[in-house]
């Protein structure tokens, strides 16, 4: 039963967010001086009725009740001198009105929750704060900031204002605030139990992945922000990445301090742009497919959120040091060197092994295949849309379901399911992966002459389901307008960088390879990188690092970069074996694509390929190793014309023939 001192601190601390929220909102909309002192006359009274018995509940001084009314009444009347100084002087003056000084109202703002969480925290303790703390002033203000004194009022806080002040204003921020306030409420470390912490991070990653969702639908269906808004995405994503950071530390060794640094942040930028009337038209229109820079930013910053929200689920389905201990992370030892070469190998790994979990893969998977979902929804080609039925399955299956929660008891019995990348991606070139290896390569190979190289480029891979969204899919734009991504695409496997990375790539395959065997077979002695083979570490380096890199700098290499920087040594494989296959695009009617006025199937091309009007005019089917079968060519065609050809319309064909062929003989 909760006890019934509790429950008035409670009401209180509930009151108190309606009392903060509608301070806000009058911040918002003082557009009088009246209004204006209405504020401060608020603050000062909540920050009086707080001060008193904050310095009372310290316990570093005997202060007495009495005393404490007598430190609230002074605080209260010198924090209003200044606003009664400068009412006095617009009431004088008639032309001037009497503005809200933003940086006052946001510090009395949060000095006033952080003082009602160390009065709530002393009262439901019955312990002063020097006696809970010492003169631990680093530890006092991580604990009680993260506290669910200080969190759950600032949480209601938010929601409230956002339907207070911004509700029927605009409905993006709003939705967008909501959600935020959602996030705030989840703060892992608010309640000091275990079951506390398991929910929320679980609860808490949910709602940032479906305000991720959200930001990226809103995105696509609205081609620009304005300027202060862009701005406020890019700051809370930032904040957000600190805030996993924190989260990751919490678990790990119960450090809140990056939690609570983080949380004032956010409620800084917050406070800010909820105060300002103006924010969310503030400054010139931000057209983000037009912006290299603020797109590039925006998937740096969801990166390393994203990466940050796996990585806080999967420490708390596994342990936290269990997870980490799995690494294999070096120790720290030996000369500077050797220090500097352990600290690269672990960053290397740490990152690119999150990149790679269970539950990233996951929340990415739920996260992308919304967006993948939607184009579902918005596609009209049959073939398409079974297509992306195809590589949402695959990915929950192939990337998610079989390597993470069935592989890890059945590994000796069904090693070649978990190879997903060929060489390197299931562990060193050991003889019980010879085999998995080999017929990797086979069936992905006859897929590829069969099907073409979308059989993994479009559906196996993880790639698909990260491009081929909504949001991420209309940044193919950059393909035309970025000069480097321009250069990319047209001079496809011509060019200098494909070239130079396959061949990188390849070349430090190879050798790892080798070195890899001869140790499996005992020719050589072992030769790891700090205890880690070099294949595997390479993969690593390639899959949970390279191929990020690519993807969130989309916006200067290109939508599908992985095929046009060459990087990608298993795409390189199925798109040359895929030359030979059946695979290609062919057209109903060639003569439709002389009198066609868009060429539209030009532009559609995610992977930037230009060549499809004069092949079709000129040999009735397009064939380029580079396509890889997404169809928005076929969806973005006027005229209906464009279809996949591949080993079911050879077989047709075939069937058709011989059928021809029989009844003529019939005859």
């Amino acid at each position: 039963m909760v006890a019934p001192g509790l429950i008035i601190l409670i009401i209180l601390a509930v009151v108190m967010g309606i009392t903060a929220s509608y301070i806000l909102y009058l911040a918002r909309n003082s557009d009088s001086s009246l209004k204006t002192f209405t504020v401060y006359l608020i603050l000062a009274m909540m920050n009086g009725m707080l001060i008193g018995p904050a310095v009372y509940f310290l316990g570093i001084l005997p202060f007495t009740i009495v005393d404490t009314v007598v430190i609230s009444a002074g605080v209260m009347v010198l924090e209003l001198a200044y606003p009664l100084i400068s009412l006095a002087n617009n009431l004088m003056d008639d032309q001037k009105t009497m503005k809200v000084n933003l940086p006052v109202v946001v510090f009395l703002t949060l000095f006033n929750e952080f003082l009602m969480s160390l009065i709530f925290n002393s009262i439901s303790t019955s312990q002063y704060v020097n006696q809970i703390y010492g003169t631990n002033v680093l530890k006092m203000f991580s604990e009680l900031v993260s506290s669910y004194w200080f969190v759950f009022p600032m949480s209601l806080e938010m929601g409230l204002t956002a339907i207070l002040t911004i509700r029927k204003e605009k409905g993006f921020f709003f939705v967008f605030i909501l959600l935020q306030s959602l996030v705030m409420f989840f703060t892992p470390d608010a309640i000091s139990t275990s079951i506390w912490t398991e929910i929320s991070v679980y609860l808490g990653v949910s709602v940032m992945t479906i305000l991720l969702v959200y930001v990226f639908e809103s995105l696509f269906r609205k081609d620009f922000v304005y300027q202060g808004f862009s701005r406020y995405i890019l700051e809370i994503l930032g904040v957000y990445g600190l805030m996993m950071a924190g989260v990751m530390l919490f678990q790990y060794n119960s450090v809140e301090i990056v939690i609570s640094i983080s949380i004032i942040a956010e409620m800084i930028i917050y406070l800010h742009a909820i105060i300002r009337p103006d924010y969310l038209n503030r400054g010139k229109k931000v057209y983000w497919l037009a912006s290299q820079k603020w797109s590039t930013a925006f998937l740096v910053l969801v990166y390393v959120a994203e990466v940050g929200m796996g990585a806080t689920m999967d420490f708390q389905f596994y342990g936290t040091h269990a997870f980490i201990n799995s690494m294999g992370l070096a120790s720290f030892g030996g000369n500077f060197l050797n220090i500097v070469g352990q600290f690269l190998f672990n960053s290397v790994t740490f990152v690119g092994l999150l990149s790679l979990s269970t539950f990233f893969y996951l929340m990415m998977g739920i996260e992308m295949g919304t967006l993948v979902l939607f184009k579902f929804l918005n596609s009209k080609e049959l073939e398409n849309r079974i297509r992306l039925v195809l590589l949402m399955v695959a990915f929950a299956v192939y990337s998610v379901l079989i390597p993470s929660f069935i592989l890890p008891t059945t590994v000796q019995h069904y090693t070649f399911l978990g190879w997903s990348m060929g060489i390197g991606s299931a562990g060193g070139l050991a003889p019980a992966l010879i085999l998995p290896m080999i017929l990797t390569y086979a069936v992905s190979g006859i897929l590829s002459l069969l099907f073409g190289a979308r059989q993994l480029c479009s559906v196996f891979c993880t790639a698909p389901l990260m491009y081929q969204g909504t949001f991420y899919n209309s940044m193919k734009k950059f393909n035309k307008t970025g000069k480097l991504a321009s250069s990319l695409s047209r001079a496809g496997e011509k060019s200098k960088l494909y070239r130079m990375s396959s061949l990188t790539v390849y070349a430090s395959l190879g050798a790892a390879s080798v070195i890899s065997f001869l140790y499996h077979y005992h020719y050589i002695k072992p030769i790891t990188v700090y205890g880690e083979d070099p294949l595997q570490f390479i993969y690593i380096i390639l899959f949970g690092i390279v191929w990020y890199l690519v993807f969130i700098t989309m916006p200067y290499l290109g939508n599908y970069g992985c095929i046009n920087t060459g990087y990608c040594h298993w795409g390189n494989f199925n798109r040359f074996v895929g030359k030979y296959g059946l695979f290609k695009l062919k057209v109903k009617d060639p003569n439709q694509c002389v009198t066609c006025e868009t060429k539209a199937c030009n532009n559609a091309c995610p992977v930037g390929n230009t060549g499809h009007p004069g092949n079709f005019i000129k040999d009735g089917f397009y064939k380029e190793s580079r396509c890889v079968g997404i169809g928005d060519c076929a969806e973005a065609c006027p005229y209906d014309n464009i279809f996949f050809y591949d080993v079911r319309n050879y077989i047709g064909e075939k069937l058709t023939l011989k059928e021809k062929k029989v009844n003529s003989n019939r005859k």
